[in-house]
């Protein structure tokens, strides 16, 4: 195979663009670790580079559990392990090598960073199970998501005594990208199915999902409130919460088709909620 097939193989496994999910929250998390001001470059470069490489563990391990699932799926049986386009060697080479850079930068950050490493790696390595045991699998995803401001804080205060702005705002992050995840689930409604696979629209039909993940979303929305108005937000903060909402009603948009409602536009009402504490 050519080097730069194989890149690309890589780049679509990883799907790294789908970063722009976490850079924002991570940003604001270490804001707010660092007493509402950005830490060193260092700091945020290190912060950055291990939020890169847990999520290449997660999303790796996740293509890595569920290939049996994907091949069965007509809508993910393209990807590059139920397809043949990359090994499972070469898989778990590139998860490896996500964990290495996340355990690196890590070990660079030093202190309750490295002490703490761990914890975040063990809701990566599963949260891709839950489908086979639960319907709430959806909160395993948000649970992943939720844990990266908590850390970034942490490489910005140097300790873990979180403050009540980051810990709504993780929980802002929990149901969010929750119900974002169960939107995303609609796609494959009749797979799950038949292939028992758990996931909420499959126990509750479309319709039931989405009253599911619109109360999700709401109660996200209702906690970013409180994160803004914990630090004090202005006239700038109150515009994002609203632009926030709008994308928050936009993903339940029967026009727009699912995967546009998943990215990108889950993703600018994260982006939305996550600057929204910062312009306080």
């Amino acid at each position: 195979m050519k080097p730069e097939a194989t890149l690309q193989n890589i780049l679509n496994f990883t799907k790294i663009e789908h970063t722009a999910f976490s850079l924002p929250l991570i940003f604001t998390g270490a804001w707010l670790g660092a007493g509402k001001r950005f830490p060193s470059i260092k700091v945020m470069l290190l912060i950055v580079v291990a939020a890169v490489g847990a999520r290449i563990f997660g999303m790796a391990m996740n293509r890595v559990f569920d290939r049996r699932i994907d091949r069965l799926n007509p809508r993910t049986a393209g990807r590059e392990l139920p397809s043949g386009k990359m090994t499972l060697t070469m898989a778990l080479a590139v998860a490896f090598a996500g964990l290495g850079v996340y355990l690196s930068a890590c070990w660079f950050l030093g202190g309750w960073c490295l002490i703490l490493s761990p914890i975040p790696v063990v809701p990566l390595l599963v949260y891709s199970l839950l489908k086979r045991f639960t319907s709430f699998c959806h909160f395993g995803i948000g649970l992943c998501l939720a844990l990266a401001p908590l850390g970034a804080y942490v490489a910005a205060a140097g300790q873990p005594q979180f403050s009540w702005a980051v810990i709504l705002f993780s929980g802002f992050v929990f149901f969010w990208l929750s119900g974002a995840d169960i939107i995303y689930a609609l796609m494959d409604v009749d797979s799950d199915r038949q292939n028992r696979v758990h996931s909420l629209p499959a126990r509750l039909g479309a319709d039931g999902a989405v009253r599911v993940a619109a109360g999700v979303h709401l109660i996200a929305w209702g906690i970013l409130v409180a994160v803004v108005q914990t630090v004090g937000g202005g006239a700038k903060a109150w515009m994002l919460l609203a632009t926030a909402a709008v994308f928050f009603v936009l993903m339940y948009v029967p026009a727009i088709p699912i995967p546009k409602r998943f990215f990108p536009i889950s993703t600018l009402a994260g982006i939305a909620g996550a600057l929204a504490p910062m312009v306080a």
